[in-house]
């Protein structure tokens, strides 16, 4: 027969607990497709280096992203690059 404290400690190793979401980083854990600079995606997928996209994230490249939605961080930092270009000219 087992005592209460035994017993408690046997339900809590049986527990599962829930695991933490994390990126490899490699750019297929997203459903989205990143905007990066020309000679960020030549670099990336000639020299299979990793590269950065606008909003930040850093993977190397190793699929056709065609056809995902774009990353909104991506055009949101892009369009703002486009608009300090404009009142410049």
């Amino acid at each position: 027969m087992m005592t209460g404290l035994a017993a408690q400690s046997t339900d809590r190793d049986s527990q599962t607990l829930p695991r933490p979401e994390t990126s490899t980083g490699d750019g297929d854990s997203d459903a989205v497709a990143h905007v990066v600079t020309k000679d960020e995606q030549m670099r990336g997928y000639v020299g299979g280096e990793p590269i950065k996209a606008l909003c930040g994230k850093v993977w190397v490249p190793s699929r056709d992203y065609q056809g995902l939605p774009v990353c909104q961080a991506c055009v949101d930092e892009r369009d703002r690059r486009l608009a300090g270009m404009k009142r410049m000219n």
